[in-house]
């Protein structure tokens, strides 16, 4: 026999109050309340607004308002078990009442091509963003910092969490978070990634569950780009996965050489003869094949490595120039891209020029690739040096993404620039699409004018590169030439593609006699 007493009457009621509370949404009955009050007169309309409403809110546990500051207001980070038991109380509830919920993780970063943040600055942006991501929310939605530079959002329990509502989520946030911020004097600007993962998504319907894949979703959105959103799916956990493993071997990889490049021909529009090659990183992993950039740039940007990827590129590079010069096959010439990590360097031109010194090469054969984002530093005392001592060491300078990214003609004149790169997205579909062609046509027009030269990256038809020819684009680059290819390919490419010219050489000769 039980010692405990029976509750008393006030505590019954509460609890049968719980329970009607558990099985009736407030919020359903309100406009029919409104609609009834309507009826009586405007000061009993009054009389339900201010109160009865209020009063059910609170009866649900659903705040009227955000009046207290949430953790990410105040600068408070809360820890990964607090972030579960939230998440748990809202998974609890969603089946209580037949809802759903989502979580999404944000990472914000500085915008690329600007200054990285201290500590104090980065608390005082993530917490004013923090608040852009409040009001862009639902009351009850709960907005928690999660980590130095990270921000976690759980959703109260909806009707539908589905992806166009949650990509609609996502896309307030980053406007949000877009958005620059004045702090003591300087203006800020960052991008956020965001990792998305809902009930119907998760692996297991728990909260545990449900913040590490959305953590997967967000590792990936990251790999990706600085302001990518991405949604959690089986797949993606083997993903994060392999890219932790990358992490732990980049520095062996670099160490023992297994970094290098690839090669993809660029050829002269005019005639079809080689202009030279680009150097694209390639990592040779002995279980993985051959690794693109976009695979293992992060990791190597984390451990802050991109000077000796970029040194490991341009070493290859120079190799290659030795084996085509050895051979006899007369390659005019090579391009190698450089990161922004690499042109914050103040001894970045010395090094260079010490290194392609070293092979005995000319500098005028090589073309240093300036990443668009260098426009965002176009201010940066080093990194202007850097440019202008390229340059007048004798190397010739690319501006790559150039009609798609922040570039603009100015420019073009400050940093001396002798070629700009069209990218693939801008010329596809030109041979079909008039109003694109126009402003291909414009940005030709203005590159004659100035007496640079042009390079159309991802031509993959042969419609397209002949397009190109009639627009008098200077040279041309992408798969309806040749894809990226290995040193000892290339060997065998460049004399195929002399014989091929040479033959059509011939044919173009008259035939017979006058």
């Amino acid at each position: 026999m039980s010692d405990a007493a029976p509750p008393p009457p006030a505590a019954r009621l509460v609890d049968r109050a719980r329970a009607l509370r558990d099985r009736i949404d407030w919020m359903m009955l309100f406009p029919v309340a409104a609609a009834l009050a309507w009826g009586f007169g405007d000061s009993t309309m009054a009389m339900v607004l201010v109160v009865v409403l209020p009063a059910f809110l609170a009866l649900q546990g659903r705040p009227a308002s955000r009046t207290a500051p949430a953790p990410a207001e105040t600068g408070g980070t809360v820890s990964a078990e607090v972030l579960r038991q939230r998440l748990d109380g809202i998974l609890a509830d969603c089946a209580a009442r037949d809802r759903t919920t989502a979580v999404l993780r944000l990472r914000l970063r500085p915008a690329e091509g600007t200054d990285p943040w201290d500590r104090e600055a980065e608390d005082a942006v993530l917490a004013r963003i923090a608040l852009r991501v409040i009001s862009a929310m639902r009351g009850r939605d709960e907005v928690l910092r999660s980590g130095s530079d990270e921000l976690t959002v759980l959703l109260c329990p909806t009707r539908r969490a589905d992806l166009p509502i949650l990509m609609n989520i996502a896309d307030r946030i980053q406007v949000a978070a877009a958005e620059p911020i004045s702090l003591d004097g300087d203006v800020l600007r960052g991008r956020s990634a965001i990792g998305i993962c809902s009930v119907a998504m998760a692996p297991d319907r728990s909260g545990r569950a449900m913040l590490a894949a959305a953590g997967s979703a967000l590792a990936i959105a990251l790999r990706d780009r600085s302001d990518a959103i991405r949604f959690y799916n089986s797949d993606l956990r083997d993903e994060v996965e392999i890219d932790a493993r990358l992490a732990e071997q980049i520095d062996a990889a670099l160490d023992a050489g297994r970094i290098g490049a690839w090669f993809q021909p660029q050829i002269v529009a005019a005639t079809g003869d080689v202009a030279g090659f680009e150097a694209l990183a390639r990592w040779t992993h002995p279980e993985l094949g051959v690794l693109e950039p976009e695979r293992f740039l992060p990791a190597v940007r984390a451990s802050g490595r991109m000077t000796e990827l970029g040194e490991a590129v341009l070493a290859a590079a120079l190799d290659a120039l030795a084996s085509w010069d050895a051979a006899g096959l007369g390659v005019p010439g090579l391009c190698v891209n450089l990161s922004q990590e690499e042109l914050s360097d103040p001894r970045l031109a010395e090094r260079l020029a010490w290194l392609v010194d070293q092979r005995d090469v000319a500098t005028r054969r090589i073309s240093f690739e300036l990443p668009p984002t260098v426009t965002e530093r176009a201010g940066d005392e080093t990194v202007q040096a850097n440019i202008d001592a390229l340059r007048q060491t004798g190397f010739r300078l690319d501006l790559d993404d150039f009609g798609t990214g922040p570039a603009t003609v100015g420019h073009v004149a400050r940093f001396g620039v002798h070629r700009i790169v069209l990218d693939r997205s801008l010329i596809a579909g030109i041979d079909e699409d008039p109003g694109r062609r126009r402003i291909i046509a414009a940005i030709l027009s203005m590159a004659r004018v100035l007496g640079i030269e042009t390079l159309a990256e991802g031509v993959e038809t042969e419609e397209l590169s002949e397009t190109l020819r009639e627009m008098e684009c200077s040279h041309f680059q992408g798969f309806a030439i040749a894809r990226a290819m290995p040193l000892v390919d290339t060997l065998t490419w460049l004399r195929t593609h002399r014989a091929r010219r040479g033959a059509a050489l011939i044919q173009m000769r008259p035939q017979g006699t006058a």
